[in-house]
């Protein structure tokens, strides 16, 4: 799983690739990339890459780039929250699944914290 934000005008390609050898049959292999882009100079490439050398596997990818959705800032500005507010909360939210992964708490705390601080 790879998430990535990109803002101002910075540029990103994401390419992972997922590999099944010869000989790991039943294996299940899933790949997800996002990018968000917080600003019209922000550019993103999501391309995900299955290598598949065996028969009887599940895989499957996935990719998507985009910016902020409209109708979910309207939806948290109706709310009472400012633009920039509700742009945090998204950006928490959208980073969020990749947070979760890791498995010490202390490591959890201190990238929220990152990102908090990026975003603020």
């Amino acid at each position: 799983m790879i998430h990535g934000v990109q803002k101002d005008s910075a540029t990103a390609i994401f390419s992972g690739t997922s590999m099944i050898h010869h000989g790991a049959s039943k294996s299940n292999g899933v790949q997800t990339e996002r990018v968000l882009m917080l600003s019209e100079k922000a550019r993103g490439d999501a391309n995900p890459i299955l290598l598949i050398d065996e028969d009887d596997v599940m895989a499957g990818h996935a990719a998507s780039v985009g910016r902020v959705d409209d109708v979910q800032l309207y939806y948290l500005m109706s709310r009472g929250l400012s633009r920039k507010e509700a742009e945090r909360l998204i950006i928490h939210g959208f980073l969020n699944p990749v947070v979760e992964q890791l498995a010490i708490e202390s490591v959890k705390d201190r990238l929220r914290e990152v990102i908090e601080g990026k975003v603020r």
